[in-house]
């Protein structure tokens, strides 16, 4: 298991909230979508090979086992979010819209965005990584992170420094993609 410089930095930020519910519910947000990649992996037979913990998430390194094995990586890929996306539904149902329950489908959609880091960026680098289109996802994935950032700096702009995080993310999150395709 390898801790980034990176993670105590975020758990520094995270503690300036000064919510312990908002900080709780955040770790618990967390927990519930690794079990859900550590269930389908489980679930798939797939075995961890490491563990990263950084700003950007945790990254559980699995042991890869050739083409046959992109659905379930898919799977487990997906896991993560999906049972972030259970949780906010059944809360939702239950009738229950507080920040755990927001907090759900935040970290269900932030881990679909498109960056390396992220499960969003490792299901598109699952299917276009050795194609002929490889080099063109890249770059239309480029564009896109590129325009995040520039829809982050707006609503700094518009919404105050309040909003500063979000394009503190993007850009951070862009720069480790960077930084990994190296």
């Amino acid at each position: 298991m390898r801790i980034h410089f990176s993670f105590l930095v975020f758990n520094a930020l995270i503690f300036l909230m000064r919510s312990s519910g908002l900080i709780l519910s955040f770790y618990a947000v967390c927990i519930l979508h690794e079990a859900g990649h550590l269930a389908a992996l489980r679930l798939v037979g797939g075995s961890i090979s490491g563990v990263d913990v950084s700003g950007a998430g945790i990254v559980i390194g699995t042991r890869k086992g050739g083409r046959a094995a992109a659905k379930s990586s898919l799977f487990v890929l997906l896991a993560g979010p999906a049972a972030n996306i259970v949780c906010y539904a059944l809360l939702r149902i239950l009738g229950y819209n507080g920040i755990f329950s927001q907090l759900n489908l935040m970290a269900a959609v932030y881990n679909m965005l498109p960056y390396q880091s992220l499960d969003g960026g490792a299901i598109i680098s699952l299917f276009a990584v050795g194609t002929v289109s490889e080099r063109a996802v890249m770059h239309i994935l480029n564009t896109v992170k590129l325009l995040m950032i520039a829809i982050s700096a707006a609503v700094v702009y518009f919404f105050g420094r309040e909003a500063f995080p979000l394009l503190a993310a993007a850009i951070a999150l862009f720069a480790g993609d960077i930084k990994d395709l190296r």
